[in-house]
């Protein structure tokens, strides 16, 4: 294989280069173990995080909404906090601009430290760089057809995915993500609930859903319906008349539907904090 030090044709000032060397060694991939503590007498720290979670359960239990969205097809897609995190922000790197001017520097400082190394720079490092290169190469080339595409919907669509994304990014990027010993997030109720929140916005705008009706409940007593005025101007929006009386049915039943719910979980909640009163700490 060619020596990286002899390799003259690597310009790592204008584009990331596949880097070339024999040398081999081995990584040391060992990591810290994390110190267990244990509970002290008479506490149990799986009781106090569950009461905690109730806490904040309740505490954030502030506002029903209800939807009513029509929709061309329904995505088999079940939500795992972690795997969305991790997709997500695969998506805001490799599916947007800006993410891949990032990957594009970062690509570039690693091609002049590895070319300042020489033949000492380990295999393993310029597998590494050569598979991110090759990644980074075809998700540039998909971005760049993608956005230079003659087709009006594959277009419109790129454009929406790409509001999306920036959108996302805003609210995701700025996050403090805590982190196990292996480099897992952790995630606790509350993050749960946030990326839940951020899921169903990006598969809302990616499947290109559109919420008809709307209804709030807000623990102050105010309630709130929104309905699309395409319902109301069948002429304009070309909804059948019947069509628009059965979305306002099954949005009526989706609400009291979902108020019982909201009702029962909010008292199951009130009763398992007053039983497990008696276990505060002292």
């Amino acid at each position: 294989m060619q020596d990286l030090a002899a390799n003259n044709k690597i310009n790592a000032e204008n584009e990331p280069t596949q880097i070339k060397s024999g040398r081999e060694k081995l990584a040391n991939n060992n990591q810290p173990l994390t110190p267990i503590k244990k509970d002290a007498p008479g506490e149990s720290t799986t009781l106090n995080k569950f009461r905690e979670t109730i806490k904040d359960v309740l505490e954030e239990i502030t506002v029903l909404e209800v939807n009513t969205i029509i929709v061309s097809h329904i995505p088999i897609v079940r939500f795992d906090a972690r795997q969305f995190y991790a997709d997500l922000l695969e998506s805001i790197m490799y599916k947007t601009e800006e993410g891949l001017q990032d990957i594009r520097r970062s690509l570039l400082d690693r091609s002049k430290e590895l070319q300042k190394q020489g033949s000492a720079v380990a295999q393993i490092e310029l597998d590494r760089y050569n598979r991110d290169l090759e990644i980074y190469k075809r998700a540039e080339r998909s971005f760049n057809n993608r956005q230079n595409s003659t087709d009006p919907r594959q277009k419109e669509q790129f454009e929406i995915e790409q509001a999306c994304y920036e959108e996302l990014a805003e609210k995701v990027l700025h996050l403090d993500i805590l982190k196990d010993a292996e480099g897992r997030v952790i995630t606790d109720a509350p993050m749960i609930r946030y990326f839940r929140k951020l899921w169903e916005f990006e598969q809302s705008i990616l499947n290109g859903e559109r919420i008809y009706a709307q209804t709030q409940f807000q623990l102050d007593g105010d309630l709130t319906n929104r309905f699309l005025d395409d319902l109301f101007v069948p002429a304009r929006s070309k909804i059948d008349p019947n069509m628009a009386k059965l979305v306002f049915d099954l949005h009526h039943q989706a609400v009291e539907n979902a108020e019982k719910q909201w009702s029962g979980l909010i008292i199951t909640c009130v009763n398992l904090v007053k039983d497990l009163m008696q276990f505060r700490p002292k």
